[in-house]
This record gives structure tokens, C-alpha cells and sequence, in this order.
């Protein structure tokens, strides 16, 4: 799984597309990673822990997100609208594009885009207790010890490739 190292590498035009321009055949999702202490040797990344009673993959921690609503008028829109209702986190900048994290549901196939942000400073993490039961400002030395899928957890160790070469 490639890491995106850039600006240049983020998929601009996907980044803006409106929510009706992409594949109605699949179920569209966003995840964001936001970072803490991103300028020093261990930056901690922001991770939720799932409701107990979430039908996917219950008690998991994964980034912030969720899915691209037909309101939303772009992607990016998806991305900030998510984040703020997960966090209470407002987005400053998309910076950079992780590979996507793909599943099977029972209805559909899922794809999740994983972009970058950088988040205003000094507003604090409060959950939509009805998604989320806990968060936490992870270091890398922590993923493995976290409940996690797979695939997110290739997701959440490229974020991490991606903020040693980029941030």
C-alpha cells in the first residue's frame, strides 16, 4: 500500500466531486486523520472507539468519519461536515491522501477515502456518544494493541509513514 507524500499526489478532482458524480454502485465513506504534536519525533493521531451497538464492527478504533451524504456538496464537504460532528474538531486544510480502505457489507461494497487535516488548535475532542465511546490521542507504538480491523489498521499505519515524511 503506497503512501501519498504531498499535496501534488492528493486527487483533487475526487477531493471536489459532488457526492452524485461518484459510483452509486458503492457506498462511499470518508476518514480523517487528524494529528497532535505533528512537528515533533512522536506524533499521536486521533482515534474513536465505536459504540458497542454499531452493527460494523463494534468496539473497533478507527479514524473519524463516516459516510458521504447526497447532501454534502463535495467531498471535501463530507470530510469537514464529519469531523466536526465526530469531534467537534473544525478542519483547517486537507493536506495530503491515504490509500483507500475497501470492504464488503451486506448490501454493498464500501470504499473509504482517507485524507490528511490539519484541525483549528485548541478545541477539544467531544464524542457523539451515539457512534462513539471513547477517543485517544495515539503514538504509533500503540496500534498494535488497539482493536482495530485490518484493513484500518493499514490505513492508520500509512497515516503515520505519511506524517514522518510530511509534516
Amino acid at each position: 500500500m503506497a503512501v501519498q507524500r504531498s499535496l501534488k499526489f492528493l486527487d483533487e478532482q475526487r477531493l471536489h466531486s459532488r457526492p452524485q458524480d461518484l459510483n452509486p454502485a458503492k457506498r462511499w465513506v470518508i476518514g480523517a486523520a487528524i494529528f497532535q504534536n505533528s512537528k515533533s519525533e512522536d506524533p499521536t493521531l486521533l482515534l474513536l472507539k465505536r459504540a458497542p451497538h454499531e452493527t460494523a464492527f463494534p468496539n473497533a478504533w478507527e479514524l473519524p468519519g463516516g459516510h458521504v451524504e447526497t447532501t454534502d456538496e463535495t467531498v471535501a464537504h463530507s470530510v469537514t461536515r464529519e469531523v466536526l460532528e465526530e469531534t467537534s474538531q473544525v478542519v483547517s486544510e486537507i493536506i495530503g491522501e491515504l490509500e483507500p480502505m475497501t470492504w464488503e457489507s451486506k448490501t454493498k461494497s464500501n470504499i473509504q477515502l482517507n485524507y490528511v487535516v490539519t484541525v483549528e488548535p485548541g478545541v477539544t475532542v467531544k464524542l457523539n456518544p451515539d457512534e462513539h465511546t471513547e477517543w485517544l490521542w495515539a503514538q504509533e507504538g500503540q496500534i498494535d494493541s488497539l482493536f482495530m480491523t485490518e484493513e484500518m489498521i493499514k490505513v492508520v499505519k500509512n497515516a503515520f509513514k505519511f506524517a514522518a515524511q510530511s509534516l
